[in-house]
């Protein structure tokens, strides 16, 4: 987590990436005028790719469970976390290529939660 209050932002990884990735990138000194000014806080979590979506050593079924348990997880763990730490009305989704899919894959399913989505180079067919 990063920053203090403003807009909450939950930041999904690349395919290979971490929940750390935006830190070493240097994107969240990028923002860092928006973050210490209170109108960003940054949530980066983990994408769980090798497990699920690119977890080609186990069965398509296991890894669309995998990839469930994680919207499970967002829905019911990360977003009121989020909400009981910032009371801030607007929720945004980003991400970058898988990252990307990830965010809109919530959002189209969850619009009902989110104010804005951010998807950069997201592979969708």
């Amino acid at each position: 987590m990063f920053g203090h209050a403003g807009a909450k932002v939950l930041v999904f990884p690349t395919r290979e990436g971490r929940f750390f990735e935006y830190e070493q990138l240097g994107l969240v000194a990028s923002l860092a005028d928006k973050l210490s000014a209170g109108h960003l806080q940054l949530y980066c979590i983990e994408g769980l790719a090798a497990d699920s979506l690119y977890g080609f050593h186990r069965h398509p079924a296991e890894r669309i469970r995998r990839h469930a348990a994680l919207e499970d997880y967002i829905l019911h763990e990360v977003l009121p976390l989020m909400a009981a730490k910032n009371p801030h009305d607007c929720t945004i989704v980003h991400g970058c290529s898988l990252g990307a899919f990830q965010a809109a894959r919530l959002v189209f399913r969850h619009p009902h939660l989110f104010r804005k989505l951010v998807a950069f180079s997201g592979r969708c067919d």
